[in-house]
């Protein structure tokens, strides 16, 4: 027989090789099929209880990343850096290797160990390894720093990430306290039993609150229109530096995407939780207004103070000439941002004064109770 044949005759037996072995198989095992899908969520089976529990889980807050950080086991976050041991090593004063050694690492100074050449990209940034800024590195490092060196892709679970910080944390001699995480029943009752205490009040001495309020007025606007000129003066190329800490979770071109919060071109000017295709949590998206200067200042100083309930983890810019840097760089990316010279009206006083500027935040007619903001490093 020629080789061809013998090719073909070979061919021909696997082939019906395969079929005896498919049918043997069939009747020893034979197919089935499930009466009903496995996975149910989301089916519209005409039952709600299905779609509510799908809704409960969207309605769901994002967890808080200081209560993760305290919540979670240092063991834990060394399995999780198992994953970065082979560039890295995390003993205090341990070598390095393709990367840092990353002992004493949180609260340090950004890309300041010793004897490590780091890249332009880290190397530029300015300020120390805050719990925010080590998670977001870690969430993405090509977004926190573009351009550096590092290939890998970043950390998704931010319970990881939280496992991880802790972890370091036990390598790091004195690292700076974990920020507790804002109570919501505070945000909820706070706010309430103000308003109650203004209701008496108003009640009580109508005229000394109007007249309370006439004195405050000046005081406001004398504050506004100090930032305002420090605005005026600022470098929008030292905001530039100083926004690379929000540049994990923000883009600030005209039209660019969002990320983990919303693009903040046109942001100067606009109104609070109004940028398409983002989706604000309530306490932001519950604010009625403008991004004011006042405004963006006092987001900028404490996000948490001034939307209580947001998602932003960003503890806030403590350096007054920092947040105009940013708002005379972010003024840079909006196509027409107000006049500084003119005074920018503000969301009505709440009627009690706060050191935090709480009293941005407008209060709804008769209800006593503030409107939560949004998140975002410069605002979601």
């Amino acid at each position: 027989m020629s080789f061809i044949g013998k090719s073909v005759a070979a061919l021909a037996v696997a082939i019906a090789l395969v079929f005896i072995v498919n049918a043997v198989g069939d009747i020893y095992n034979p197919t089935r099929t499930l009466d009903e899908p496995v996975y149910r969520a989301g089916l519209d089976t005409g039952d709600e209880g299905g779609a509510t529990e799908v809704a409960a889980a969207e309605e769901e807050p994002e967890a808080d990343l200081f209560t993760l950080i305290n919540q979670a086991e240092a063991s834990a976050g060394e399995k999780a850096f198992r994953q970065c041991a082979s560039c890295h090593t995390y003993e205090i004063g341990g070598p390095n290797r393709v990367g840092p050694n990353l002992g004493n690492v949180i609260g340090a100074d950004i890309a300041a160990h010793e004897g490590f050449n780091y890249s332009d990209a880290l190397a530029g940034l300015e300020g120390e390894w805050t719990y925010e800024k080590m998670d977001a590195w870690l969430a993405n490092p090509s977004d926190f720093a573009p351009g550096n060196k590092m290939t890998f892709a970043g950390v998704k679970d931010i319970e990881d990430r939280a496992a991880i910080i802790k972890f370091l944390m036990a390598h790091t001699e004195n690292p700076p306290a974990v920020p507790e995480p804002q109570e919501a029943a505070a945000t909820e009752e706070a706010p309430a039993a103000e308003g109650e205490a203004e209701a008496a009040a108003t009640e009580e001495a109508p005229a000394a609150e109007e007249q309370q309020a006439a004195e405050a007025a000046p005081a406001a606007d004398g504050a506004a229109g100090g930032f305002t000129a420090m605005v005026a003066a600022a470098d929008p190329a030292a905001g530039q530096k100083v926004f690379n800490q929000c540049r994990a979770c923000h883009t600030y071109e005209i039209g660019g995407p969002n990320r983990v919060g919303p693009n903040l071109g046109n942001i100067v000017g606009a109104d609070i939780a109004a940028h398409e295709g983002f989706r604000y949590s309530d306490a932001l998206a519950g604010m009625d207004g403008q991004w004011t200067y006042e405004n963006l200042n006092a987001w900028l100083e404490n996000p948490k103070d001034f939307a209580p309930g947001n998602k932003m983890t960003f503890a806030g810019l403590k350096s007054e000439e920092d947040r105009a840097a940013v708002v005379a760089f972010m003024m840079e990316h909006t196509e027409n941002p107000p006049p500084l010279d003119a005074a920018s009206p503000g969301p009505a006083a709440p009627g009690v004064a706060s050191e935090t500027l709480q009293e941005a935040v407008p209060e709804p007619e008769g209800a006593g109770e503030r409107p939560a903001p949004e998140e975002g490093a410069v605002a979601e």
